[in-house]
């Protein structure tokens, strides 16, 4: 039998808050990767595992690159993430409820949202038990698609075409991202091509938007400029990259590569990869820029631009993959902010070693204990 320390060993995780509720039927797992920079912000994921183990590298996964995307974005967060494991028996609205009484109770360490599978009416259950909780869940779509859209402008700089007018971009997913970059792309004068495992989804917003659809297994080998993949995550294996006739991918789906091996790949086809934690960042920022920080977050979406430009930069001088650059650029933010806080800590005892009554002269300390009296 698979051991639970192990494998969190295995995926880098050192924290995750196992949830059980019997009367409502609520199975659910927090982790909080990072918090360096600040709280944990990460959605609620939703949906059946097959085993306990799988919801658990799930969550872990996601956590990890929730801490990548803050960190990238230059938010003061952290990453974490819940996942609910979805199954029969559950009473939905008292399990939410639950879960909303556990993330209270870490007082705003963790900041939590929506995710895949979980509803509008899930959230609001979760708020009627804790504040910690974004329920703004077309506000969050809407700052994902701008992001995207802006690092889009990135990689359509970075191979020396000024106007997104004349791009075709094809979009895997038609939920609320999806939707939102195929809108936001129409709008800017692109020709979009949209799929879904939900073909009247796909249908419905094609007729919408003007744009053309395709059965969801095709969408990512259309002959289009840019793919963006905004459905479930590991949909670039090396299979699918040997196949890709796009130049770039941009996307807001989560863990989008396989394996990390995909990375070199995709620079040896040359083709241009805003990696997701970057590309997704948009809903974070909103949130955390909002709630955490107290700030505008529209300069930190634009700035998503400019930061894919560097991502760029970077891994051509390291002749490395963009996810690897990226990861680079993200981890050495998470480091300063680590050591900055060691040093605090340590400032902090010499202050109080140097203001204890031992260390001043000409002061005797009390002794800890009164001797009985003779």
């Amino acid at each position: 039998m698979a051991d639970v320390f192990e494998e969190m060993a295995t995926c880098g995780a050192h924290r995750v808050i196992v949830l059980h509720d019997d009367a409502s039927g609520l199975r659910a797992m927090i982790a909080l990767d990072d918090v360096a920079l600040g709280p944990a912000c990460g959605g609620i994921r939703t949906r059946p595992y097959p085993a306990t183990l799988d919801a658990l590298r799930d969550v872990t996964e996601l956590a990890a690159a929730m801490t990548l995307k803050c960190a990238i974005a230059g938010l003061d967060a952290g990453g974490g993430k819940t996942v609910v494991i979805e199954r029969p028996g559950m009473d939905r609205a008292a399990a939410f409820r639950r879960l909303g009484d556990h993330i209270d109770d870490l007082g705003g360490l963790y900041r939590a949202a929506g995710d895949l599978g979980t509803t509008q009416d899930d959230l609001l259950h979760v708020a009627e038990r804790t504040t910690f909780v974004n329920t703004t869940g077309e506000q969050l779509g809407a700052a994902t698609g701008d992001g995207i859209v802006n690092c889009i402008r990135a990689c359509a700089r970075h191979r020396g075409i000024g106007d997104l007018s004349g791009l075709h971009v094809a979009v895997q997913g038609c939920g609320l991202i999806g939707a939102g970059v195929a809108r936001s792309m129409v709008s800017v004068g692109a020709r979009v091509t949209v799929a879904d495992v939900d073909e009247a989804r796909a249908r419905a917003l094609a007729d919408e938007i003007g744009a053309a659809w395709v059965p969801s297994a095709a969408i990512l080998f259309v002959d289009a400029d840019i793919v963006s993949p905004c459905a479930v995550g590991g949909v670039l294996t090396p299979a699918v990259v040997r196949e890709l006739r796009a130049w770039a991918v941009c996307g807001g789906a989560n863990n989008q590569l396989a394996d990390r091996s995909v990375d070199a790949l995709l620079a040896e086809r040359e083709i241009t990869y805003v990696p997701d934690f970057l590309a997704s960042a948009g809903a974070v920022i909103d949130g955390a820029a909002r709630t955490v920080m107290g700030v505008d977050p529209a300069p930190f979406i634009a700035r998503l631009e400019h930061t894919a430009s560097e991502v760029f930069d970077r891994a051509r001088a390291d002749g490395s993959g963009t996810d690897a650059a990226a990861r680079l650029m993200a981890r050495a933010r998470i480091d300063d902010a680590s050591r900055d806080k060691a040093g605090e800590v340590v400032d902090q005892v010499e202050r109080d070693a140097a203001c204890s009554p031992a260390s001043q002269p000409n002061v005797t300390a009390r002794p800890s204990v009164v001797p009985p009296p003779q």
